[in-house]
This record gives C-alpha cells, structure tokens and sequence, in this order.
C-alpha cells in the first residue's frame, strides 16, 4: 500500500500561486498549511511531514533564515524553496531543492516526489552532496536534476560503485552491455558523454569522470573541505 504522505506548505496569506494545495491535494497528498515562522515551525513538531514546501515569494519572513533555523534544531525534512524568477539561489540556507516562478504543476509534483523518503538503499550518496536514485533514475547534482536511460543509469550507479578504481573499456562494456566486443566503444563513449552532461558543470573538463587514456575511465569524488 503506498503510504500517504503529508506536506507542509508554508505561504503567505496571498500565496503567489493559488493552485499550490489543491495540486498537491490531487495527488493524494495531506496538506498541512502555516502561513507564519512561528506557525511552521509549530507544524514541523506536531504533523512532521515527508517535505516542507516553502513559497518565499509570498511570506512576510525570510525563508532562507528560516531553513537555518530549523537546521539548527536538527530536522532534516527536505525543503522545496520557490523562489521568484531571476532570484539568486542562496545554498547556505540549506533547502534540499530549489524552484523558479513561473512553474508548472507537473514540474513542481515531479520535484517533490524526488524529495520524498526512499529506502537508503535506493540512494547512492557522494561527498559533493550528488545523490543518485537507482529506482528512479535520476540524478541531482546542485540545482539541477537529470533523469538517465538504462544504460546511463546502470554507468552511473558502476561507476559510483567503484569510485577512484580505474575501470577499464572491457569492465565496462561487460557489465552494462554484457559483452565481450571491443572493437566499437563509441557507444560506451556516448553514454558516458551523457553521464557528464548529468554530472558535470563543464562535461568538456570533466572533474568527476575522467578519462584514463588507452585504458577506461575513473570515477573521482573530491575530498569534503
């Protein structure tokens, strides 16, 4: 049975997009709703939803202080901050995803379902804060969100597995295409073009899937500062 998961929506009393709860309603959500700081963090405690969705556009305090000070009481229920267009995204605050105005229905459920308690299991963690879920293929990566085939799924998830290995064409090719033929890799090289494009702010200078000449590729993750 799929659990019924409860939402707090935090907005003004003119919210910027009136279709916000009832959207959210529809798709078989609870919706718990605080229009005040005091009253949110009040509803955390009593209800603790699955995800907060913070519509800072509309709110009379500020939404990034906000997200601090719930992390300092230790919660660690996902935030979903809507911002207005154009607004600098502020990564100090601590949100877990970021949205833009104007913003589709789909597009907003799509986000807070990737936000939604899973099985750690599904989840592949890296120290840059990358998360990467098996089940659902998608990977997020800072601001941005990628949904990968199969195949680049199956890359990632073999790569992260074996994080600073080298890992060779023949390795590769067997595990994700299960065959022994090297005299094409350009699909291999395709694939992980797209992995880089998932993965990487600049996939022509990769830092996290690199190249080994003659070789394979290795997987890098840097060291937490």
């Amino acid at each position: 049975m799929t659990p019924v998961h409860t939402i707090l929506l935090v907005e003004g009393r003119k919210p910027t997009a009136e279709y916000l709860a009832p959207v959210l309603n529809d798709q078989g959500y609870t919706v718990v709703a605080a229009r005040t700081r005091r009253e949110a963090m009040a509803r955390v405690q009593e209800v603790h939803p699955a995800v907060i969705v913070l519509d800072s556009p509309s709110l009379r305090f500020d939404g990034p202080r906000f997200c601090l000070a719930l992390r300092e009481t230790g919660c660690e229920i996902p935030v979903l901050m809507l911002l207005p267009q154009g607004e600098k995204i502020d990564r100090s605050a601590g949100a877990r995803g970021y949205m833009r105005y104007p913003l589709s229905a789909k597009k907003l459920i799509n986000r807070i379902v990737r936000l939604l308690p899973v099985p750690e299991d599904d989840i592949l963690r890296a120290s840059n804060g990358m998360a990467f879920n098996l089940k659902q293929r998608c990977v997020i990566h800072g601001e941005r969100e990628s949904h990968l085939t199969p195949r680049q799924a199956r890359l990632l998830e073999i790569f992260m597995q074996h994080a600073g290995e080298v890992l060779t064409r023949a390795f590769l090719m067997k595990q994700v295409w299960d065959t022994d033929y090297l005299g094409d890799t350009r699909t291999l090289d395709v694939h992980v073009h797209w992995v880089r494009k998932a993965i990487e702010d600049d996939p022509q200078s990769p830092v996290y899937l690199r190249t080994i000449r003659r070789v394979g590729y290795r997987f890098e993750m840097p060291e937490e500062k």
